[in-house]
């Protein structure tokens, strides 16, 4: 089976999304006044531990099959050699499977940038500026070290936030510039 994008069967036009994301923000403004995790809420990892064992799995059969078929993997190792006193503490399965969890990571990272386009496209932040004002979280207004936060990870789009604001929903101390 080959995987295929979900793609949005009704994109919306500029002023569509500029309205949506106004009204989306008005809702978490509401929800998370009356309950301020509203802005921040995971999945428990039991919700995807079967798929998630599925998936590691089956990326070990497929790194112990590619380790040793001939192909484009093979000839990476092969031209890729270890030092001598680390070759047998490095098996190629375990090499390889490394390699297939940084693609995974990379696919991974194309797949969820191509779930924020999904509804707004590919022009959020810009959006975003457009729709919103302030942070929801610290009231500020949004300046150019603005942040987009997904208060959940089901496909919604992310909300603006100051960098402040999106360090204070994390419980995460913010960065500083530079």
């Amino acid at each position: 089976m080959t995987y295929k994008r979900p793609n949005n069967a009704r994109p919306l036009s500029k002023t569509e999304k500029v309205a949506l994301l106004r009204e989306y923000v008005q809702f978490y403004e509401e929800a998370s006044s009356r309950d301020p995790k509203a802005l921040n809420r995971k999945v428990p990892r039991q919700g995807f531990a079967d798929m998630l064992d599925k998936v590691g799995s089956l990326l070990l059969e497929e790194s112990k099959q590619l380790a040793h078929e001939p192909g484009v993997v093979r000839n990476f190792l092969a031209d890729n050699p270890l030092p001598e006193s680390m070759a047998p503490l490095l098996p190629d399965a375990f090499r390889v499977f490394c390699l297939a969890l940084n693609a995974l990571k990379q696919w991974v990272s194309a797949e969820q940038s191509a779930t924020d386009r999904y509804l707004l496209g590919g022009d959020a932040r810009n959006l975003a500026r457009k729709a919103v004002g302030r942070c929801l979280v610290t009231g500020a207004f949004l300046t150019s070290d603005m942040e987009l936060h997904h208060p959940l990870e089901d496909g919604r789009p992310p909300l603006p936030l100051s960098r402040e604001g999106h360090a204070q929903l994390e419980n995460q101390t913010p960065k500083t510039p530079g």
